[in-house]
């Protein structure tokens, strides 16, 4: 008989974690000792037919459709064991605010080590939650038979609810990419086949390469893949003059948008065109100011992209094919910006040298300068979590983070803080997030924090498995349908040409 190979869960194997505040970088997670999860529960929505008369038999009808109800929250219960104390449960039951609750598991490890205990398992978590009932056992004895340890049982309902598992490293494209890559993109969303090919929303990629540093001299390139990364292909940025720079890349509505410092334009092809391989580049320089050229974009949807650069210049653009026009040029700080985010159409934040931070509540009408976290070092790059919640990465190794709006600042710690830099901080979800972090050797690492950027751990989480040996990673795309799947993409170890790796 052949071995079994299956890894059944076991109840025992399970442990519980709360966090007050849900995930945020200053909501530590608690290990809960006395705790037990129950099952959860995620009602889908049931499926309704619509019938039409059939066309083979009088008296019956056939299914023509279906249409599928409303989606349900998921939802668990905590059950603890009461102490005779005060009941901590009970407090923050009262409470009454968002918590996250984490059910990890794993077999081999130290189960209340909050990041490492579920490394040879995965971590279950149900995310912005709010308990909705509050009970207890019976709380006295009339006789000796009726002695029992009293319980308290909470059912929490939340948001969302992910499954976060270890991921391994594994680099790609290596055969075709010949420069350093300045930018990762992933441009998909889930899809079941109705319109095209189905996807899980991390199937198609794309990765800036700068332009070529050989003799002779190619345009800068976008490599793609669409299918997560196994195979790759390349399409020349041909609208883009030989020697000059490709500095970030963005998924604007159905176009691909590559935005050049030095040639002061942006270039744009429909993405549909691209992974068909026959895209056609279109150069657009409107709108672009002498000296203030590009060096960030980022869309927030097909109509909504703003663009930062030299000089303190912001540009929006409700049409990259139209061109640009000046929201903000140089009036709050006249140091170049190098990095923008938002969280919608209104909040974004954008940061650059010199410790510049610009935010915007009313996207862009009016840019204001906030005091940063650390003067005169280069921001390299933000996190938008919500309009008072962002972290930054910067030129000297170390992150920052805000929990109202730039007013005051605090240092997050991470292995290796304070040397090297930061490149990149991206997050896939509230819970899950990736920064890019490279050690002044030079060597190029990943972190992940699984709890809203409270705590970050250096990638990969098994034993025995390594990260390859790169310069730095310049650029993260974190795929939010699935927050196992994260590619980076950056300098490899000879200083020379681009790399590309997938964790997942």
């Amino acid at each position: 008989m052949p071995a079994r190979t299956e890894k059944l869960l076991k109840t025992s194997y399970s442990r519980v974690f709360t966090q007050e505040g849900g995930a945020g970088p200053s909501n530590p997670p608690v290990y809960q000792g006395l705790a037990r999860a129950t099952g959860v529960a995620w009602p889908q929505g049931d499926i309704s037919p619509i019938r039409v008369p059939s066309r083979d038999k009088y008296d019956r009808f056939d299914v023509a459709t279906t249409i599928q109800g409303q989606q349900g929250l998921p939802s668990l219960s905590l059950e603890f064991r009461m102490q005779q104390t005060l009941s901590d449960v009970l407090r923050f039951v009262k409470k009454g605010c968002e918590i996250d609750v984490h059910v990890h598991i794993g077999a081999c490890q130290k189960p209340d080590d909050f990041n490492g205990g579920w490394a040879d398992g995965k971590a279950i978590v149900l995310s912005q939650a709010q308990p909705t009932d509050y009970t207890t056992d019976d709380l006295g004895a009339l006789d000796s038979d009726q002695r029992a340890i009293v319980m308290e049982t909470v059912p929490f309902t939340g948001l969302d609810y992910n499954e976060i598992a270890p991921i391994k490293p594994e680099e790609q494209a290596a055969s075709i990419i010949s420069d350093e890559i300045v930018g990762i993109k992933i441009c998909d969303s889930i899809a079941c086949g109705e319109c095209g090919l189905p996807s899980d929303g991390c199937q198609v990629i794309f990765a800036l390469q700068a332009e070529s540093s050989g003799s002779p001299g190619i345009s800068a390139a976008v490599l793609y893949s669409v299918d997560g990364g196994s195979n790759w292909t390349k399409s020349l940025v041909s609208s883009l003059p030989i020697g000059q720079n490709a500095t970030a890349i963005a998924c604007v509505g159905t176009r691909l948008v590559v935005v050049s410092n030095s040639d002061l334009s942006l270039h744009w092809a429909d993405i549909a065109d691209v992974v068909a391989g026959v895209g056609v580049w279109t150069r657009v320089a409107t709108g672009f100011v002498a000296s203030k050229g590009p060096n960030y974009i980022f869309s927030a949807s097909a109509t909504e992209t703003w663009i930062v650069g030299n000089g303190g210049y912001v540009y929006t653009t409700a049409d990259p094919t139209a061109g640009v026009e000046v929201q903000s040029s140089g009036g709050a700080t006249v140091q170049n910006l190098l990095y923008i985010h938002g969280i919608d159409q209104n909040s974004l934040v954008a940061v650059g040298v010199s410790n510049a931070v610009l935010v915007t509540s009313n996207g862009g009408e009016t840019w204001s300068l906030v005091t940063g976290p650390d003067a005169g070092v280069q921001l390299n790059t933000v996190a938008m979590k919500s309009s008072q919640v962002f972290l930054i990465g910067t030129d000297a190794g170390k992150m920052w983070y805000t929990l109202n709006g730039g007013d005051t600042w605090v240092a997050k710690g991470f292995s290796g803080t304070g040397s090297g830099k930061v490149k990149d901080i991206v997050f896939a979800n509230k819970n899950v997030g990736y920064m890019a972090h490279s050690t002044t050797a030079p060597a190029g690492r990943m972190f992940r924090t699984i709890d809203g950027g409270y705590s970050w751990y250096l990638l990969p989480e098994q034993a025995g498995v390594s990260f390859p040996t790169i310069d730095r990673i310049n650029a993260i795309a974190a795929c939010e349908s699935d927050v196992n799947v994260v590619f980076g993409g950056g300098l490899n170890a000879d200083g020379a040409d681009g790399v590309i790796v997938k964790v997942a």
